[in-house]
């Protein structure tokens, strides 16, 4: 250090400054632990392409997408992806994954105080194994990396209005930043905000007054960044006479008072109904390692609260802010009116990083408790191991099956009477989804039916064209406009695979799916 301050680098000075060789070893322990975690879940989905869903038409989609992506406003995707290329490559989506994924933990884990090896491991493995990125993966896998760098860039928000001063300004540089590329992450970084107040409360080492003002701070950082985000966006849209879209989706279509409060009580029945569903892949086991984990908590919050040391204020302040952690961990149920997936729920797992916390700071190394907190979360890790590769077999085995069956249909097409490839134009009448022939159930799949509304039983996608234009590369002229539909003449078809379930009708193909 001393040599490079000789040579006047201040950076490099600061940086050996830094990196304390026990810095360097969690370092390094935060960046295979991620790795790890993150191949044993989504190496399947890295290694693989199963592109479906809206990812069939968008595994090539860096060109003629700014306009959609400013409506909805995500302005700074089309930005990252200039950086990383064209096209949707899932080894190099897997890369970018890892790399802001341990750079998060590293800042979690800096947040949180967490200094044990088992900590840091369960905080990079229960980061990116997050139910809400394998949803992503299995759907959106374009989007894997950028949602990452998004929760990365919440993370770096906090982390800066933590320090306070003029980092509180790229704090809300980087609030913006992260709602300009996905903003459901917003709720991450408000539930982080609510989490640093607790352990200010809980530590009592400040008046109550003063950790009241800093979560009023917070508060205010978080709203300055949101109206600052949305500014922006409104300035782009402006400049490219681009109309904002889903508007109407979120609170910002207002709604009064009362219908807040029944979002909020909604989101609250909806997070403990999800934390005691037992229709998972583990069957009751979850929800009985949930259990273990509240009660953990409780009575946490109890010694806490017994504690002789901590100030009144502070523990009434305390019990207070752990009454509003539902509310937070299912805030983008309340955000987004009510129109949340399970793709924007990945506030909902903080839960887990609350028990490491208390771990690391209540509970004195060797105690029982440690261990058998250890133990539930590595349960929890498990099961979000299984459940990604389940989810990436089984969207596998329906693409396979998807593109099989489109084969067969470009096949029924062409030998239809006064069909010319690229010339005659096709249209779709009903979804394969909803075909009574082809939409058959998988047992083995059963417990992930109706995971937001995503997983039909045999289509791989709810828009079989795009198969045949854009997976295939088959020449279609896809009749989107036309609905055929209401013809007499479709109603009187039979259904695909039926004979007569392809036919000209007044000069167009139509492929009765349902």
């Amino acid at each position: 250090m001393d040599e490079n301050k000789k040579k006047g680098c201040p950076v490099c000075g600061w940086l050996a400054e830094y990196w304390t060789p026990e810095r360097k070893r969690a370092g390094w322990t935060v960046l295979c632990a991620t790795a790890i975690c993150a191949f044993a879940a989504h190496g399947f989905l890295f290694s693989n392409e199963f592109f479906s869903h809206d990812s069939v038409s968008y595994f090539t989609y860096a060109t003629g997408t700014f306009s959609f992506y400013a409506g909805i406003g995500r302005f700074l995707i089309p930005v990252y992806e200039l950086f990383k290329g064209a096209a949707a490559s899932p080894w190099l989506i897997g890369l970018l994954f890892v790399w802001w994924m341990a750079l998060t933990a590293w800042l979690v884990i800096r947040l949180l105080n967490i200094r044990s090896v088992w900590g840091i491991l369960l905080t990079c493995g229960l980061l990116c194994t997050n139910q809400a990125l394998t949803l992503t993966g299995a759907t959106y896998v374009y989007c894997m990396d950028e949602y990452a760098f998004a929760l990365f860039l919440s993370v770096v928000a906090v982390s800066c209005f933590r320090r306070g001063r003029w980092w509180m300004l790229a704090g809300i540089a980087a609030l913006v930043g992260s709602l300009a590329v996905y903003q459901a992450y917003f709720t991450v970084a408000a539930s982080f905000c609510l989490l640093l107040v607790m352990k200010q409360a809980a530590e009592g080492e400040r008046p109550v007054l003063q950790t009241i003002r800093s979560g009023v701070r917070y508060l205010a950082l978080l709203a300055g960044g949101f109206l600052a985000y949305y500014g922006i966006w409104t300035l782009v849209c402006r400049f490219t006479g681009v109309a904002k879209q889903r508007v109407e989706e979120s609170l910002l279509a207002g709604g009064g008072l009362s219908e807040l409060l029944k979002l909020v009580l909604d989101a609250n029945r909806s997070y403990f109904e999800n934390l005691f569903d037992s229709g998972g892949v583990l069957g009751w086991w979850l929800p009985v390692i949930h259990g273990l984990l509240l009660v953990l908590l409780g009575w946490q919050l109890l010694r806490m609260l017994a504690d002789k040391q901590g100030t009144a204020g502070n523990k009434v302040l305390l019990v207070v802010l752990t009454c509003l952690l539902p509310t937070a961990f299912q805030s983008a149920s309340v955000l987004f009116a009510g129109s949340a997936t399970g793709l924007m729920t990945f506030a909902g797992e903080l839960l887990y990083l609350l028990v490491l916390m208390c771990r690391e700071r209540q509970m004195q190394p060797g105690t029982r408790l440690r261990a058998v907190a250890a133990v539930l979360l590595c349960g929890v890790l498990w099961q979000h191991v299984v459940y990604a590769n389940q989810v990436y077999l089984k969207k596998e085995l329906d693409k396979t099956a998807t593109v099989a069956l489109a084969a067969r249909i470009i096949d029924r097409i062409e030998l239809t009477e006064g069909y010319l490839p690229g010339e005659t134009p096709v249209a779709f009448a009903g979804r394969l989804d909803r075909n009574r022939y082809l939409n058959r159930g998988r047992d083995e799949f059963h417990d992930l039916d109706g995971t937001v509304g995503l997983w039909s039983d045999y289509a791989a996608t709810y828009n079989l064209g795009r198969y045949l234009t854009d997976y295939l590369n088959y020449p279609l002229v896809w009749d989107t406009v036309t609905d055929v539909s209401a013809l007499p003449e479709v109603q009187a078809m039979p259904v695909f695979p039926d004979a007569g379930g392809i036919r000209m009708v007044d000069g167009i193909v139509v492929v009765k799916l349902s």
